[in-house]
């Protein structure tokens, strides 16, 4: 491997794991999620993760601006990369960082089991990127959600206007850059049905996972504050 091969702008096709890495990637999704929930009041790893995450955002983009990538490709629009920076940036009371902290879960679940890699041959920083950048946003997005969900911040209505709200825009950014962003215009396994068929069907998803795992962190909360109770 060199530096040349690792920022190369030349596209050939996605690099294509083997059962060993692909198990070797969830084995890792595994501890990060471990790691997460164990150390989640620890403010030494909360900062590792942010600053991780951090460090993935300014080389990608860094990268994307030197070689003049397309906006097809090259902006922050991806339902992952959107939570990256909520997650990072907004500040912990934020209605709409539980949302993405919440999706920031999901996504990167899905992500990393069912990868869909830049088609660049292996090493390149879009595949180190891809892996670093969803390791780092499941992490923060668990670390965040373990210490300040709040069951009444966020209702069923709430996630579906924002949820149905932001891949509209979504829509918009495609039709004016030619991307695909947000997996609105061709989504992975169930293809293209339209536009608005497209468009209802993430939609709904990301409503139904990110409902389903507000759930949890509500039982979870309970769980939490039950165990306070006692010990006072």
């Amino acid at each position: 491997m060199n530096l040349q091969e690792l920022f190369t702008s030349h596209k050939t096709e996605p690099p294509q794991l083997s059962p060993f890495w692909y198990g070797m990637m969830f084995l890792g999704m595994i501890y990060v999620m471990y790691s997460a929930v164990k150390y989640h009041q620890d403010k030494r790893y909360q900062i590792f993760l942010k600053c991780v995450q951090g460090l993935q955002i300014l080389v990608l983009y860094s990268w994307y601006v030197t070689t003049l990538s397309p906006i097809s490709e090259a902006l922050p629009f991806y339902h992952c990369r959107l939570a990256m920076f909520a997650v990072l940036l907004l500040p912990d009371s934020s209605v709409y960082k539980q949302y993405f902290a919440l999706l920031g879960v999901f996504g990167p679940i899905c992500a990393l089991v069912y990868p869909i890699f830049d088609p660049f041959a292996f090493p390149h920083i879009t595949f180190v990127s891809y892996l670093i950048g969803h390791y780092a946003l499941l992490g923060n997005s668990l670390t965040y959600l373990m210490n300040h969900y709040d069951s009444e911040q966020l209702s069923l209505r709430r996630i579906v206007e924002i949820s149905f709200g932001m891949n509209l825009l979504l829509l918009f950014v495609n039709l004016v850059s030619g991307g695909n962003y947000g997996f609105l215009k061709v989504p992975p396994l169930v293809g293209d049905h339209g536009m608005m068929g497209n468009y209802i069907f993430v939609s709904l998803t990301l409503i139904l996972a990110i409902w389903s795992i507000s759930l949890v962190f509500k039982q979870i909360r309970q769980e939490q504050e039950e165990t306070v109770r006692q010990e006072n």
